[in-house]
């Protein structure tokens, strides 16, 4: 299919509705599919907790002679069976290694890498082919597939149009922020990072042109502060793609990206707009020790973590989506996609939990733990600091993974409770412990099931009686639901105790050692606590704060 101007004029009324309507759009948020959903494959009847899928294109694919798409086919027929089925739908073209042949026989080089292994270790022969972006008649053909793309999409009808939560802008290798896997073999066409972020943004721009009223989701792991300030002047929503919120629970140097995200709000709060996220869960979840061990487990607690990170779209391999043991981990990620306001949020939580973060010298000073702050790549400090919490679960399966960077962190085969400015303590949205391990202690591995990877307790003998929580002062519920979570182990009895409240629930375990939820019904309140009474400690896993009206 041939794209010319003459939509020009449908082009600009179509956005002008999509605009109007892109409130609606948001009720895509949530569980996603991957990777390139094709009809047929996953809907809401195999998968309830679906709220989008992702249709990932290939540019060899799209474009077989120089101008001519196959856009109908690749894009029109998919759109109508997605939103026929009531789902949401992202769009992305790759590029790069998927190049089409065309683009090598009017001189664009050709540039070969050493890539050996896949993002999970394996051995590949895959994406060690690209071309070189830099050449004028790559970017001339690159730039007109773009501006394609946004022309048909600007004339499919509204109801299609609309069912579009974001386009991805993918510059390079794939949607990631690299223009190659591995280094080229002639150094010639080595790329620097400066160069490169400039071709992105000149690839960002032709996206904004193509799909006003359209957020063009970019990959922030590559982004520095020009990349994120131009994002910030520019683009009327902050769509990113964070990719280390997503790929399990335990990933190096996250406190620094998460403070990063939350600067970019702050930001984008000032100006008025919206921020969006997404990140996928690729095949490591089968593959790695640490997850494919009890998968169920692995996918909730990564679900907490990327809700607890504000990822608004998490998109999870279609085999897990499938199993009816994974469907805890969805209906969790679900109720708090794309609640980033207090205000309005329906719940809050507080996932009870301690990272052993093994950067802070502070709580683990060098004199009894060993190591540098300098040196991150010191497995003894590791093992001395989860040897001091063995006797509450705490292990370090594989301490050399441990201390590598992201990548390395997710091939871990087995479960690491230290890590390398990993999240301290508790993933929460809305409801925030007081004093943290002040009246209580922290777990590892209590149990298989999907709540047993973490928990706090308390430990009465040393005087540890009391966990305090605070509602966030913005979530002005009349009426609420508190749900809680506890391991019904022991004949022990705990309590309930809500500020501005003289009523105390009480709570008597009867040993099933089964996990139990606890909901009480209540009028607004600040504070939270739970409070040992008598007999046997209890462990906790979750605090959810409903709201009723």
């Amino acid at each position: 299919m041939k794209i010319t101007h003459k939509f020009f004029l449908l082009f600009l009324l179509v956005s002008f509705v999509s605009v109007c309507g892109y409130a609606q759009s948001q009720k895509g948020y949530g569980i996603s599919s991957w990777a390139g959903w094709k009809p047929g494959q996953i809907s809401k009847v195999n998968c309830p907790e679906l709220r989008s899928v992702p249709l990932i294109l290939q540019w060899n694919s799209l474009e077989l002679t120089t101008g001519n798409y196959e856009f109908d086919e690749k894009i029109g027929k998919p759109l109508e069976a997605a939103v026929k089925e009531g789902l949401s739908v992202t769009l992305m073209i790759w590029v790069g290694p998927h190049a089409p042949e065309w683009i090598y026989e009017k001189g664009v080089p050709l540039v070969i890498t050493d890539r050996k292994v896949n993002a999970l270790g394996q051995k590949t022969d895959g994406q060690k082919k690209y071309p070189y972006y830099l050449h004028p008649e790559y970017k001339k053909g690159f730039f007109s597939l773009i501006n394609a793309f946004g022309s048909y999409v600007s004339a499919l009808p509204p109801k299609l149009r609309q069912s579009i939560l974001f386009v991805q802008c993918a510059e390079g290798s794939t949607g990631d922020g690299e223009p190659y896997k591995g280094v080229p073999i002639e150094k010639k066409y080595e790329i620097s990072k400066e160069v490169w972020n400039q071709f992105r943004l000149e690839s960002w721009k032709q996206y904004q042109n193509a799909f006003p009223g359209i957020p063009i989701l970019v990959n922030s792991d590559s982004n520095g502060n020009l990349e994120s300030q131009w994002l910030l002047d520019n683009m009327e929503v902050i769509a990113l793609k964070q990719g280390m919120f997503s790929h399990g629970y335990y990933v190096s140097d996250n406190d620094k990206r998460l403070a990063k995200l939350e600067f970019i709000e702050a930001e984008a709060k000032k100006r008025g707009k919206r921020v969006l996220t997404r990140g996928e869960m690729d095949g490591e979840l089968f593959e790695m020790g640490w997850s494919n061990r009890n998968i169920p487990q692995a996918l909730y607690w990564s679900g907490i973590f990327a809700s607890h990170c504000r990822l608004d779209i998490w998109n999870v391999p279609t085999q897990a989506l499938m199993e009816k043991d994974n469907l805890p981990a969805c209906v969790f990620f679900n109720k708090y996609a794309g609640h980033r306001d207090p205000a309005t949020s329906p719940s809050a939580f507080c996932a009870l939990r301690d990272g052993l973060d093994a950067s802070d010298f502070n709580r683990f000073p060098a004199e009894t733990f060993g190591g540098k702050p300098e040196n991150k790549k010191d497995p003894e400090r590791y093992l001395n600091i989860a040897k001091a919490f063995a006797a509450y679960g705490a292990r370090m399966d594989d301490p050399q993974k441990a201390v590598g960077g992201g990548m390395d962190n997710r091939k871990s085969k087995g479960v690491n409770d230290v890590g390398w400015s990993t999240l301290p303590n508790n993933y929460s949205r809305f409801l925030t412990q007081i004093a943290i391990g002040t009246g209580d202690v922290a777990f590892f591995n209590i149990d298989e099931s999907i709540y047993g990877r973490f928990g706090r307790a308390f430990e009465h003998h040393s005087g540890k009686k009391q966990m305090r929580f605070r509602l966030d002062p913005n979530f002005n519920a009349k009426t609420v639901k508190v749900n809680i979570t506890y391991l019904d182990k022991g004949k022990g009895t705990w309590s309930i105790g809500l500020s501005g409240q003289e009523k105390v629930t009480l709570v008597q375990k009867t040993g099933s050692g089964k996990w139990l939820t606890k909901s009480i019904k209540s009028s607004a309140f600040s504070e939270l606590s739970l409070n040992y009474v008598s007999g046997d400690d209890t462990l906790f896993h979750l605090i959810e704060v409903d709201r009723i009206e």
